[in-house]
């Protein structure tokens, strides 16, 4: 047992400082509140995700979004196309009204830009069911991060982390 007057005052106090910084210094690292995020409206007081699970979820977030932004490329490109081609079915069909059938010169042009769009509507029709996989696909990827991660928390010091590659 330390007995306090066998120490000069200065010292007391210094003693006494850090006997109260000793026990101060657990009750604040406990005190420190951890500061969530979440994909998502979470509901308070759920298991947080853990660092693995944020980071799965994180990649999955960033394949949903990747494949959305490309899909939806392709989505504009497929509608420029069949735009294209319904103007060309309309600018064929003006044509045709028009026709001089006498001449066999006129036919044969006529016959081989329609043909040429029957072509491009062949090659379109046969993306079709590429595009609708991947759609479907994307689809996929969404429904599994909802399940895994939406309306679940995470604690923001371990997002910034795996930003930081750790």
């Amino acid at each position: 047992m330390i007995h306090h007057l066998s120490f000069p005052r200065s010292q007391r106090c210094l003693l006494g400082l850090l006997c109260l910084a000793a026990l101060a210094a657990p009750l604040s690292v406990g005190a420190q509140k951890v500061k969530e995020g979440s994909f998502g409206k979470a509901k308070a007081g759920g298991p947080l995700l853990t660092r693995e699970q944020l980071r799965d979820c994180m990649a999955k977030q960033e394949k949903v979004r990747i494949e959305s932004e490309e899909t939806l490329a392709l989505q504009t490109q497929f509608e420029r196309e069949k735009a294209e081609l319904q103007r060309l079915g309309g600018v064929l069909k003006e044509e045709l009204a028009v026709l001089d059938r006498t001449s066999q010169e006129a036919v044969d042009q006529y016959n081989a830009k329609a043909a040429a769009r029957d072509r491009t509507i062949d090659d379109f029709e046969a993306r079709a069911p590429a595009y609708n996989l991947r759609v479907q696909g994307l689809k996929a990827q969404r429904e599994a991060f909802t399940a895994a991660c939406e309306n679940r928390r995470f604690d923001e010091k371990d997002e910034i982390a795996i930003k930081k590659g750790k």
